[in-house]
């Protein structure tokens, strides 16, 4: 295929994950699950952008306008929102892309920095509505872009997390911030990284709502493009590990050493060949982590999951895992719980009743919170692992 972003037919195929679900889309009952479709996910890599992306590209539409995901129940992202809010106390006017139930806008408000969001989910958006947070209730377009500017003005400021791996059009996302921001306006991007979860076999962060897995070096290509420069980078700890990039709205801005450096190990590392091999570690692994469920269920123990992310859906299809090996899956999210994971059926339950001196093992899926999770479990005794590759969280 040619790539996307750059249009080279430098491409190959790195990683093939089968047929798998939409992965935010969590069944309720029997006849959702009946209706249920699945769709092949092969990830392909381009050795020009350094970008990684999905062959079959589902409908944004389709994805995103109801929605599973709330921000807020995140302890830790409310903090990591939380500091970034104080860093920008100077800015001017600061616009939230994709921003979720309010999460970022909330610490916002209260370090007095105008703001408002956009978002393009119905029922998410009305949280924050409902919290008094001006959401505009949009995909991130021309339109909604227009009436921000007639009723506000241009903001000093655009802020987008974990949101642009969503996008099914990249350079026209990063026209319209261009068009949006002040001359020499800063975006924001916060990116899961592509670096730090190929090298550690975290396969379960492909899924259909992601169609980009990017580089730092394919940020830098895309905005390049468009006359933006980004000039600096920081490893921030969310998500696993994170990029924050800096993106100026101007051109020909001098980098700082960081981001040279993260440029630099990326085109090293980066090498297609090299990356091919990863499927066959993964195949590896999935069946390990099966397997090792199988034996643990057979000796007797009572074994539940923790954590129902995005992430779930690839794991337990790709790895064929059902309720048969986990009986069934603690969330915090309200808005998951009582339904069930996409394609693998397994029930998603609230922690209240549901934590009981007969489980022996928690898999815990949402593992970068793992002391967080572990809280729950003062008064049982159990044994947290996580799922890929298998291994025990001490």
């Amino acid at each position: 295929m040619k790539c996307r972003i750059c249009k080279s037919d430098r491409t190959k195929e790195i990683l093939n994950l089968g047929k798998q679900p939409l992965a935010n889309k969590y069944p309720k009952n029997k006849n959702e699950i009946k209706k249920e479709k699945k769709f092949g996910l092969s990830i392909f890599f381009c050795a020009k952008c350094q970008t990684a992306q999905i062959k079959n590209i589902v409908s944004r539409k389709l994805m995103f306008e109801e929605y599973f995901y709330l921000s807020s129940i995140n302890k830790g992202l409310k903090i990591h929102f939380s500091k970034l809010a104080r860093k920008l106390k100077k800015s001017k006017f600061v616009v939230d892309i994709g921003s979720n139930d309010g999460i970022f806008l909330e610490p916002l408000r209260k370090n007095k920095i105008k703001c408002v969001g956009i978002d393009p989910s119905i029922n998410v958006g009305k949280i924050a509505n409902d919290k008094g947070l001006k959401t505009y209730i949009d995909f991130f377009e021309k339109k909604v872009i227009n009436k921000i500017i007639q009723e506000h003005k241009k903001p000093d400021v655009l802020v987008a997390s974990s949101i642009v791996t969503h996008l099914e059009n990249p350079i026209k996302f990063a026209k319209n911030t261009k068009y949006f921001l002040v001359k020499n306006g800063i975006l924001i991007i916060e990116i899961e990284y592509l670096y730090k979860f190929i090298k550690n076999l975290e396969y379960e962060r492909f899924y259909f709502d992601r169609p980009f897995y990017y580089s730092a070096n394919s940020i830098d290509y895309i905005f390049k493009s468009i006359g933006m420069s980004l000039f600096d980078i920081e490893i921030v700890n969310i998500h696993g590990s994170s990029l924050r990039l800096y993106i100026k709205n101007s051109e020909f801005v001098k980098k700082t050493k960081r981001c040279k450096d993260i440029l630099l190990k990326e085109k090293i590392y980066f090498n297609v060949n090299s990356l091919i091999k990863i499927n066959k570690k993964i195949i590896n692994e999935s069946k390990k982590f099966r397997d090792r469920l199988i034996k643990l269920n057979q000796e007797g123990n009572t074994i539940i999951g923790y954590g129902a992310p995005a992430r779930v859906s690839t794991i337990t299809n790709f790895s064929n895992i059902n309720s048969k090996l986990i009986k069934y899956i603690i969330d915090d999210s309200p808005i998951k719980q009582n339904k069930f994971t996409p394609g693998s059926h397994i029930k998603i339950v609230s922690k209240e009743k549901n934590l009981n001196k007969n489980i022996n093992i928690v898999i815990v899926f949402a593992y970068e919170y793992l002391e967080d999770i572990r809280k729950n479990f003062k008064k049982i005794k159990v044994k947290f692992y996580k799922p890929i590759p298998f291994k025990v969280l001490l």
